[in-house]
């Protein structure tokens, strides 16, 4: 902390870390009654505008001939206050209430004046022994004070003396009382007339005692419900009520059986939205339900690792497995990684395709001569293009493609579904190809429609992860939620 002079001899500048570390030495060199002119504030020292600390900066002068210290009042209210047009309306207010009170307390008898009760009670109880005469026992009236310190009780509480709320009800004016009825002589042949039936009490709970208060509800309260549909077939009152289905669910599930998905597994699909999602948000968001909903329920890769894999592609003639052989070897030698590519009783398409791009594609008539072939290698990826199955295929010739699977070591056989594939058709190729033990569904030929629900229904029913999307600009991995998307835009 350091002081400097300005250029007014009578103006003294101080300069700290903070103000309270400066008003101490201000007070003591200028005096109680110093007068602060001005206050900075900023940063000093550092390196490179690094480490700086901050200061506080005052011009302070004591106080000249003519100029007089201000007065430090403590009390409440000042005159000025007092006599402020808010504080008069406040007056005028609470004038009414005050003189009703005054007079209700005029009309009661001495002990009735919930002032007197209030403030005697007070002293009795928080003063210790009587004062001696001429003390302050006595009650304050309403021609005094009664909340001036002088005239306060004990201890009072937060907002001061409070009324004496008996006192209050004792002195309010009586309603005058009814004059008694004379007895009524009832003739012996006057019969009386039957007392009236009491209500009955109220039921005691478990303990043996009375409930401490009843609730009455309104007229007409009720929890709001959704109305239960009426018609349903078998509907019975057992059943769970479940939310309102706005008529954009129905839209929804018809715009899912459009893009090729059964009616069963599209009623499924909306249900779950309406049943579990729909209480979360508005009927507006429906169709992002239906979209939550169908996504979590397609399966895709999960947990590949970084093992050597061997994938088969497998399916009918014309179902895309060599373009998709071909693409997912260049997506993975265009970053560098090792590739192998078989092609099992094959022609040269698929060589012409990927030797331009460093991959060599083992040409062999069999398993066990792909097997020689490849040899000790162990590439990242090792996939195999296998010859056309399908329906027309004799059951031997899949039983012996079979074998060379497994001669081959495949942990992976995709099988290929052109995505214009009907549902029917989807579920007989699966069906014949059954021995070759599929664990993926790829979905080819995806650039040729928009309704590619039969082959995704089909990999749910099977319980298969969709594993890639091919289309003629290249091959992706599936995405549920863009599947889902597409299904339902």
């Amino acid at each position: 902390m350091e002081a400097s002079t300005s250029n007014d001899p009578d103006v003294k500048t101080f300069r700290g870390r903070s103000l309270e570390e400066i008003l101490p030495q201000i007070r003591e060199e200028l005096g109680p009654e110093a007068i602060v002119l001005r206050r900075r504030e900023g940063l000093t020292g550092g390196v490179g505008g690094f480490f700086q600390r901050p200061y506080v900066e005052v011009d302070a002068r004591g106080p000249l001939g003519d100029e007089r210290a201000l007065e430090i009042r403590n009390d409440r209210a000042t005159a000025e206050g007092l006599s402020s047009p808010a504080v008069q309306a406040l007056f005028e207010q609470a004038t009414p209430f005050a003189d009703a009170l005054a007079a209700a307390a005029r009309d009661a008898s001495p002990q009735d004046d919930f002032f007197s009760a209030t403030v005697s009670e007070h002293r009795r109880l928080d003063a210790g022994p009587p004062a001696p005469a001429g003390g302050d026992l006595t009650a304050v009236g309403f021609d005094e004070d009664f909340f001036a310190p002088a005239n306060r009780p004990g201890a009072t509480g937060l907002y001061g003396p409070q009324p004496n709320q008996d006192a209050i009800r004792r002195a309010a004016p009586k309603p005058p009382s009814a004059p008694e009825a004379e007895p009524v002589i009832m003739s012996p042949q006057a019969k009386p007339e039957p007392e009236p039936e009491l209500e009955a009490e109220a039921p005691e709970d478990e303990n043996g005692s009375a409930p401490a208060f009843a609730f009455d509800a309104p007229t007409g309260f009720a929890i709001p419900r959704a109305p239960r549909p009426a018609g349903r077939a078998g509907a019975t009152e057992s059943e769970p009520l479940l939310p309102y289905r706005p008529e954009a669910a129905d839209e929804a599930e018809q715009r899912l059986v459009a893009a090729g998905l059964s009616q069963a597994l599209a009623a499924d699909i909306v249900r779950e939205a309406v049943v579990h999602g729909l209480p979360f948000t508005s009927p507006g968001n429906i169709r992002k339900l239906v979209r939550n909903v169908l996504a979590g329920r397609i399966d895709v890769f999960r947990k590949l690792g970084t093992e050597p894999r061997t994938i088969a592609l497998v399916g009918g003639g014309g179902a895309g497995k060599t373009s998709t052989v071909a693409y997912i070897a260049a997506s993975y030698v265009a970053v560098g990684a090792d590739v192998a590519v078989i092609s099992l009783r094959g022609d040269t398409t698929l060589a012409a395709r990927l030797q331009p791009l460093g991959v060599a594609v083992i040409q062999a008539k069999d398993g066990e001569q792909a097997k020689k072939r490849l040899g000790a290698a162990r590439p990242l990826i090792t996939l195999i293009d296998t010859p056309a199955v399908g329906l027309s295929s004799p059951p031997a010739e899949i039983t012996v493609l079979a074998a060379e699977l497994r001669l081959l070591e495949v942990n992976e056989t995709h099988l290929a579904l052109p995505a214009t594939l009907s549902a029917a058709a989807a579920d007989e190729l699966a069906e014949a190809l059954a021995p070759l033990g599929a664990t993926h569904v790829v979905l080819s030929h995806a650039d040729e429609t928009k309704r590619p629900g039969a082959p995704i229904e089909l990999a749910l029913k099977a319980g298969h992860p969709l594993s890639y999307i091919c289309a003629r600009s290249g091959v992706s991995p599936a995405d549920p939620a863009e599947l889902a998307a597409q299904l339902l835009p």
